[in-house]
């Protein structure tokens, strides 16, 4: 289900050889996000964020860094960046990173997000230097 707010869920600590991890803290899905974005809830799997409209889901790229997208021109074709508009702020985890024409495009937890043109629901798009954005839970 793709939806643009969701209820949060629950996640506790986990335990390793009889020692128990701290617990981390549950994914809100209410925290705040880019209009250019959606929370999907996949079950078991968690939360992943996907680009709305559209419900393509997001990817970063290793050659990237927190300020700048490598991936440019040719690259842009098929891996569309999620553009940020004009005047667009930082919320939570998500800020804006400027692109090589000027444009603005998100960035969650400091790394550039985009889609794949024909991605596949099996995930094919994530090889190489290429890294689905992983579910949230």
């Amino acid at each position: 289900m793709l939806t643009k707010s969701l209820k949060s869920g629950a996640f506790g600590g986990a335990a390793l050889l009889g020692l128990v991890a701290p617990a981390l803290a549950a994914f809100d899905p209410n925290l705040p996000y880019p209009a250019q974005v959606a929370v999907s809830d996949e079950g078991e799997k968690g939360f992943l964020f996907r680009r709305f409209p559209g419900s393509g889901r997001l990817y970063t790229y290793d050659l990237d860094t927190r300020t700048r997208s490598a991936c440019n021109k040719e690259c842009e074709g098929r891996r569309r960046p999620v553009r940020a508009p004009m005047g667009a702020k930082a919320m939570g985890d998500w800020t804006v990173v400027k692109r090589y024409d000027g444009t603005g495009q998100w960035a969650y937890k400091g790394k550039p997000v985009y889609t794949l043109f024909h991605d596949t629901p099996d995930g094919q798009g994530e090889a190489g230097p290429w890294r689905l954005l992983r579910y949230e839970k």
